[in-house]
């Protein structure tokens, strides 16, 4: 029996990087991340020191949600966090990390002005991951 086609998955997160720790991120903003690691904590998956600190906020949505749901709430909570993350910007890498793995037909997204205005005011970037994978054509 053929397994069914794969359906889009879909999730977007906000991401820090830069110099210090995780934990001082955390005491700027007064926002607790979803997941986060300094430099020299050890990668669960390859048990591999890691290079850089990390800060990540998901924005809350299950990965069927689509991928400007995702946008939208990571909005909503950055938007309350505004003035502290300009002050963040000026020594850290401030990120809209943005994921989808969808069948191979294809995909895109489109970011509208209040997309762009909101993410230039608070001074993130624009990351896309986009990963296309075949549907499912073995047997089980």
């Amino acid at each position: 029996m053929t397994s069914p086609p794969l359906t889009n998955r879909e999730y977007a997160y906000f991401h820090i990087s830069g110099p210090g720790t995780h934990e001082h991120v955390t005491e700027i903003l007064g926002l607790k991340p979803s997941e986060a690691w300094n430099v020299g904590d050890i990668n669960s998956h390859n048990g591999k020191p890691r290079k850089f600190m990390s800060w990540r906020l998901s924005s809350g949505l299950d990965d069927t949600r689509p991928l400007d749901m995702h946008v939208q709430n990571l909005f909503l909570y950055l938007n309350t966090k505004a003035d502290v993350l300009r002050l963040l910007w000026l020594d850290y890498d401030l990120t809209l990390q943005c994921v989808g793995y969808f069948p191979a037909s294809g995909h895109g997204m489109h970011f509208n002005r209040e997309h762009i205005r909101q993410a230039a005011q608070l001074g993130l970037a624009f990351d896309l991951d986009f990963y296309y994978v075949d549907d499912y054509e073995h047997h089980v």
